[in-house]
């Protein structure tokens, strides 16, 4: 279904919106399809306008519910519609034929639709409302004798198969629900640490750049690199790196704000993401950073041995701020002064521009963190 590309450019399959997307163009399509040939058949083979006219109802709501999704509308609004939809019309063919034929087989559908677009709460709601509607009308149907073979046996069928579905429907989307959690949570976080990976930090700079533009509101990130860790590996061992790197960023998560991002970057590097904070904010926090670090810790290295020591680190700071003119200093770099980034407060971040963006405040934390280390490392520069 590549055909909705042009109002939906920003899910692709793998984004977990994109079946939701396909199923709801999927079931929107069957129901023009459905009202739209039944609505004839009715009129011209069954003699049934009354119910025809339900039919047609059921064909223009589907249509615009199509037609708002490919138009780029709002995907919880359109699943709500197309499930109080069929709802509707499903209760309205149930009440015309008066339960006969075993027309009440046709609300099982619901639940997985329901629980697939809504999710499992409103779903268990909504599907669980239904089912006791249904089975307090096939009730009242029993008690003033319908045509047919529904009896009592019919009645308990209909309210334990009902009961099943939601049950197990309710299961799978709470277990699917789970899974998926777990895994987007192993896909941005770093193993050892447990701090965010690269890639998510990466993604979320660029998403803080634009947002600061919106916004006029600063973002500063902080790269930090632990001084001579190859030593502590080469004197301690790989354990005791490990667990050296462990502490960092468990430090790091303490002195940072809740909406701060902590991440490593790579190998002993750290990044943290900070939006909305000023150049002089961002170096005082790399500062508490490196003063808490230096204070001795105890680290656990090979052989459980208890080793310990004071850990130094560099940290180098940048900071975007839409109000200012984004330029590197020349001392830095004159290739990357000369680069271009939009300068106009009023230019639009386009996600190509915040690219071009975050890659230069991460050069110039990069250039500073290395100046911190020509320094005499133990130090934070911005």
């Amino acid at each position: 279904m590549n055909f909705w590309r042009k109002y939906h450019s920003d899910i692709d399959s793998n984004d977990p919106r994109y079946n939701q997307l396909t199923l709801i163009y999927a079931i929107a399509l069957l129901m023009v399809l459905y009202f739209g040939a039944i609505g004839l058949l009715n009129i011209t083979l069954f003699d049934a306008a009354y119910v025809a006219v339900y039919d047609f109802i059921g064909f223009v709501i589907a249509t615009s519910i199509f037609l708002y999704v490919y138009r780029g509308g709002n995907l919880a609004v359109a699943g709500w519609a197309l499930v109080l939809t069929l709802i509707t019309i499903l209760l309205a063919f149930i009440d015309l034929s008066e339960a006969e034929n075993y027309s009440l087989v046709w609300v099982t559908i619901l639940p997985p639709i329901s629980f697939f677009l809504l999710g499992s709460r409103a779903a268990t709601i909504l599907t669980g409302l239904v089912f006791i509607y249904c089975g307090w009308y096939l009730y009242q149907l029993l008690q003033i004798g319908v045509p047919g073979h529904l009896g009592l046996g019919a009645l308990f069928n209909f309210a334990e198969v009902g009961l099943a579905h939601i049950l197990l429907f309710r299961f799978y989307e709470r277990s699917r629900q789970r899974a998926y959690d777990k895994l987007r949570k192993l896909s941005i976080t770093d193993r050892l640490t447990g701090v965010y990976n690269r890639l998510h930090l990466d993604n979320n700079l660029k998403q803080m750049v634009a947002l600061a533009q919106r916004t006029q509101q600063p973002v500063s990130v902080l790269l930090l690199d632990v001084d001579h860790f190859k030593n502590i590996n080469d004197s301690h061992g790989h354990l005791m790196g490990d667990a050296v790197l462990v502490h960092l960023a468990s430090l790091l998560k303490n002195l940072s704000r809740n909406t701060d991002l902590v991440g490593r970057w790579g190998g002993e590097e750290f990044l943290l993401l900070c939006p909305n904070t000023e150049a002089s904010a961002a170096l005082y926090l790399a500062q508490r950073i490196i003063k808490a670090l230096q204070k001795e810790h105890t680290y656990r290295g090979a052989n459980q041995q208890q080793v310990t020591v004071a850990v130094t680190a560099s940290i180098g700071v940048a900071t975007y701020h839409p109000q200012q003119p984004f330029v590197v200093p020349a001392a830095i770099s004159e290739q990357a002064a000369t680069s271009s980034i939009p300068t106009d407060n009023d230019t639009v971040v386009t996600p190509e521009v915040a690219v071009a963006i975050s890659e230069k405040l991460l050069y110039i934390a990069d250039k500073h963190l290395y100046q911190a280390k020509e320094a005499g490392r133990n130090r934070a520069i911005g």
